[in-house]
């Protein structure tokens, strides 16, 4: 069954459609010939507006008074408007029509007023109004019309007769008649009067008159039986009926009515009858050419008011095949068969094809002709088959006639097809040789290619079959010596001398190209005679002895000797082995010797075949000798290793880098050499020599790179030794001159690159050469990362952003600003050039820099400024402080307590043995951060314990710390309660002063200072009496270190330490 494609045409469904339900105008009396009355527009769904669509005036022209165009729609006057006394009411019918297949129309009613100039009552717009019918259940307000009267002053309008059964009601301002209640059929049609009548003079009005109908209601639309049927119709039938439908519908009278159509398929080929409803095809079908299988949807429209209403049904039409298409054979090879093949043997197959389907399509096969007897062929298959084996030589070639007929529905219809078989030869017989043995007799020193004998076979099959080649059956002992020249011919030749003499087999075999190849053998018999002289043998055949590389020329390596000589001179040569030509070897004493010197590295092993002969004294016993198992030795040499010192590839190196590059910045490598292997020949670099403080060295690689070149400038010598790993390590040294050019990291200029960082550091070196050529600097590649918040990252993204520098040829930095210049001014070029690297398009970006950054000098200061600014804010809030707290206990509190205890010993007037003295001024002081707090002339300096025995006064008599518990009391008088002076650790020192930076500081620059600065004590005489000291003079030393159950730390927010202002702890 052919199956074509369906090809789906639009069909025209839709026809115009007006913009205006219709159009209405008023003209005055005056108008002139081409006045536009009105301009009348009409679109088709799914076009242009107003393509394809045309105008005409279809009714109400018979005056000839309107033209219509008919490509745009504008409706004008044909001549001038005659004076008028009354209206003059025209009704006009336009019709719209698309240039669809087939064509649809729509028409329009236009209605146009002729009113007098001087109108002196209301003018209709209509001479009559005529509605659309209603439906019968129309519910109460339901819109039946709109009444309009042209007038220069406001109208009332209003029903002045033939509604006496009050159906309907209009508004007095607008005209709008509408329905009062339900509609009862058998009233209807209803003739009224609508007035229009001038609101301020009811006696000047206009009546017109309104028709309206009621219609029975369209409820039911058309249904028929079934919405789906199946018919079937013959292939090549006439135009004939299909079938016949029928739909009901449930209304009465015209909405009852019912007629038929065709709403879609396949174009031409079917039509349905309106009225019957009787489908028809009009034309014959042809089933293999085109569809099998049509759905026309067919519709039953009934003739309702005011809406039609249909009902549809699917008729899917089925084309059947009848016989009408012969068999056709599909193109026949020529077929090969082999003789000898059993019965039911497949020769091959033949097919043959039928248009039609089903039964129709039905073939049988049946083979005829010579050959019959010994080919058969399937029936239903069309497989030929051996009945009987064919014999190639009673015939090797068969025409066939096979025919393919469709028998299994009338008409019938047959086709024929010749078919050629060859019959192929089988290799069936085997070479045979002209003699079942052959013999022959030989010297047993020959000649490379001397002639032993020659055989030959025959074959009795043809062609490939016959084709014969010769071989020597392997043996062990014998074949080895001898082949057959040409395997066409059977000439067996020797392959060198023979290793013995007596008689020797050999078995030759002739085998044929066949498939499968079969052969023949034959023996050779040979009588061998030994002709050789005196044969002379080593005392060792198989010799293996090991030798150092660089042993030198003339070493001598082994010294060959024979059993026997018998009384002849021995003639030593090498046979193989010394193709390098290191060895020599001496004819007449046998002493092998170095001819160059060894090297390990280049050949490890020597396998070198010797051959003793006696010495001849003419070209017949000369020919007779030979290389023979008895007077041959094989020697092995093995060459041992020697560590060889390294070598580097060049005396010295040099390279250049700014100063600003990066920690392990690459440098340069150094590269040395080892002829050795294993360990001997495994290199490990390091720097011996030089500022190795600024540098160091991959081990393996011999990559230098920097370590700390920030800030320096000049020229690093570096000594880089390579040492292998031998037993006895040997090493080589070589010198790396690195200058390093001041650079600073204000002139270092970013580059983005549209590349992954992983493809930009593989090409590094040839994105540097490329900037270098389009630049004309000297540029460094100091740093590759992904973005600039991680300069270490490594991530896979597309972009990556590259930080380098330059330098001119007098080794200048070049300034940041021209390089980003000249970077975009070279765009392109770059770009180009790192197409070429990248081998994918580039983007090279300089990003515009960010705002800069204060300068550190600014910074600095602006930060001192600050600092300075709340110091002395803090002090002026100490100052009122002090003054507030001077205002309320007063200074003479503090004096008469001095005052009151000038009788106890004064313990600066008791050191008599000058133990004080050592607080004058200390040799050594560790610096230490101090904290002072001054009240009513009092310092307090905060420090730590380390240096407590060495500055705090001796104790005689503790009566400074009463004096000082006491004002600490009544500064607390109003606090927490004053503890006992006894609870507290009260030390009493003198005041102090901070030492020089000269005094404090260590001069050794390899000794790190102290952690705080240490107070250098200024003290009066030993033997001043302590009356008249000033408290200024007194220093208030808090212990630093923290007791055992204390942190070391105070944490913020410790009301004990802000409301104390000493603390428990406290030394004076």
């Amino acid at each position: 069954m052919k199956v074509n494609p369906i090809t789906v045409e639009d069909v025209n469904e839709e026809g115009p459609v007006f913009d205006q339900s219709s159009y209405h105008k008023i003209l005055l009396d005056n108008s002139t010939a081409g006045t536009l009355v009105v301009d009348i527009n009409a679109r088709d769904e799914g076009k242009a507006y107003d393509e394809g669509i045309f105008y005409n005036i279809s009714g109400g022209n018979s005056e000839g008074l309107f033209i219509l165009s008919s490509t745009t729609g504008e409706l004008r006057l044909t001549r001038d408007l005659s004076t008028q006394t009354v209206p003059l009411y025209y009704s006009l019918n336009v019709t719209a029509t698309d240039s669809g297949l087939p064509p649809l129309s729509a028409s329009v009613k236009v209605s146009v007023v002729v009113a007098p100039m001087d109108v002196s009552f209301p003018v209709f717009l209509e001479e009559a109004y005529h509605p659309a019918p209603l439906a019968d259940q129309s519910p109460p307000d339901t819109f039946v019309v709109e009444v309009r009267a042209l007038y220069k002053l406001p109208v009332d309008y209003s029903i002045t007769s033939g509604d006496e059964k009050g159906y309907f009601i209009i508004h007095p301002s607008n005209g709008i008649v509408r329905t009062s209640k339900n509609l009862k059929l058998e009233d209807f049609p209803v003739n009224f009067k609508v007035r229009a009548s001038d609101s301020s003079n009811a006696a000047i009005f206009n009546e017109v008159e309104v028709k309206v109908e009621v219609i029975d209601e369209n409820d039911f639309p058309p249904v028929f039986p079934s919405s789906l049927l199946e018919e079937r119709l013959p292939e090549h039938s006439p135009a004939t009926q299909i079938v016949q439908l029928k739909a009901q519908d449930n209304d009465t009278g015209r909405n009852g009515f019912l007629t038929y159509g065709i709403l879609n398929g396949q174009g031409l080929k079917f039509r349905i009858n309106e009225t019957t409803g009787i489908l028809y095809s009009t034309a014959p079908f042809d089933y293999e050419e085109e569809p099998t299988e049509y759905q026309v949807v067919v519709y039953a429209e009934d003739d309702g008011i005011p809406e039609k209403k249909r009902g549809y049904c699917t008729v899917v039409i089925k084309i059947t095949d009848i016989n009408d298409w012969p068999p056709v054979f599909d193109p026949v090879p020529d077929f090969s068969v082999q003789e000898n093949v059993p019965v039911g043997f497949i020769v091959g197959k033949i097919t043959a094809s039928d248009r039609d389907t089903g039964d129709n399509a039905f073939i049988l096969y049946n083979l005829t002709g010579e050959g019959e007897n010994i080919f058969e062929i399937d029936a239903i298959q069309g497989i030929i088959k051996i009945r009987n084996s064919p014999d190639y030589e009673a015939m090797n070639k068969y025409n066939l006639t096979v025919t393919a007929v469709n028998n299994k529905s009338a008409p019938f219809y047959q086709a024929a097809s010749h078919v050629r078989v060859a019959v192929m030869d089988v290799n069936d017989n085997a070479p045979v040789f002209a003699q079942s043995s052959y013999s022959a007799a030989m010297n047993m020193v020959n000649p490379v290619g001397a002639p032993v004998l020659t055989v030959s076979a025959t074959d009795r099959d043809q062609g490939h079959n016959g084709l014969i080649e010769y071989y020597i059956l392997p043996d062990a002992t014998v074949s080895p010596f001898f082949l057959i020249e040409d395997l066409s011919e059977g000439k067996i030749i020797t392959t060198g001398n023979l290793s013995r003499s007596g008689e020797m087999h050999l078995t030759v075999m002739a085998k044929d190209k066949g498939s499968p190849p079969l052969n023949g053998t034959a023996v050779v018999t040979l009588s061998v005679f030994d002709n050789r002289p005196f044969v002379p043998r080593f005392n060792k055949s198989d010799i293996s002895i090991s030798v150092s590389e660089n042993t030198g020329v003339d070493y001598l390596i082994y010294d060959f000797a024979v059993v026997e000589t018998s009384g002849k001179p021995i003639d030593y040569t090498v046979v193989s082995g010394n193709e390098r030509g290191h060895f020599r070897l001496d004819p007449e004493s046998g002493e092998l010797r170095t001819a160059v010197n060894l090297d390990y590295e280049e050949v490890s092993q020597y396998v070198i075949l010797i051959q003793a002969n006696a010495r001849v004294s003419s070209a017949a016993e000369a020919q007779r000798s030979g290389l023979f198992a008895e007077n041959a030795a094989m020697l092995t040499i093995s060459v041992q290793d020697v560590n060889e010192q390294p070598v580097f590839s060049s005396p010295s190196y040099s390279a250049r880098i700014p100063s600003s590059v990066p920690y392990k910045y690459p440098v340069t490598t150094v590269q040395a050499t080892d002829p050795d292997s294993g360990d001997n020949g495994r290199l490990l670099y390091s720097l011996v020599g030089g500022q190795t403080n600024e540098f160091d060295i991959n081990e393996n690689t011999g990559q230098i790179f920097t370590v700390s070149v920030a800030g320096k400038a000049g020229t690093f010598y570096l000594q880089v030794q390579a040492a292998d790993q031998g037993t006895r390590r040997l090493t080589a040294q070589t010198t790396v001159n690195v200058t390093v050019d001041s650079s600073s990291s204000s002139n270092v200029v970013m580059l983005v690159l549209n590349q992954k960082i992983s493809v930009v550091e593989r090409k590094s070196v040839e994105v540097q050469r490329v900037l270098e050529e389009k630049l004309g600097w000297n540029v460094y590649v100091l740093n590759i990362y992904s973005k600039e918040s991680d300069r270490n990252s490594r991530s896979s993204t597309d972009e990556t952003q590259v930080d380098i520098i330059a330098f001119d040829e007098a080794h200048q930095e070049v300034p940041a600003e021209d390089v980003k210049r000249k970077l975009r001014e070279q765009r392109a070029a770059i770009e180009q050039g790192l197409q070429e690297v990248f081998s994918a398009s580039v983007s090279a970006a300089v990003p515009e820099a960010p705002a800069a950054p204060a300068a550190p000098e600014r910074t600095a200061a602006i930060v001192l400024g600050v600092l300075l600014a709340t110091t002395f804010i803090a002090f002026l809030a100490y100052v009122l402080l002090d003054l507030k707290r001077k205002r309320k206990y007063g200074k003479q509190d503090l004096v008469k307590k001095v005052d009151v205890m000038e009788g106890i010993d004064n313990p600066w007037a008791d050191d008599k043995n000058g133990s004080l003295k050592s607080l004058e001024k200390p040799e050594h002081m560790n610096n230490r951060r101090t904290e002072v707090m001054s009240f009513d002339n009092l310092e307090v300096t905060r420090g730590d314990d380390s240096d407590k025995d060495e500055m705090q006064a001796p104790r005689k008599d503790n009566y400074l710390e009463t004096v000082l518990l006491d004002y600490k009391g009544e500064s607390e008088e109003h606090g927490a309660p004053e503890k006992a002076p006894e609870s507290r650790n009260v030390e009493v020192q003198p005041t102090a002063r901070f030492t020089t930076e000269q005094d404090s500081f260590p001069t050794d620059t390899n000794q790190k200072p102290a952690l705080s600065l240490t107070p250098e004590p200024t003290l009066p005489a030993p033997e001043k009496e302590l009356k008249g000291v000033k408290f200024s003079e007194v220093a208030v030393i808090l212990a630093s270190s923290p007791k055992d159950d204390e942190p070391e730390d105070d944490e913020p927010g410790d009301d004990e330490s802000e409301n104390d202002e000493f603390g428990d702890d406290v030394s004076l």
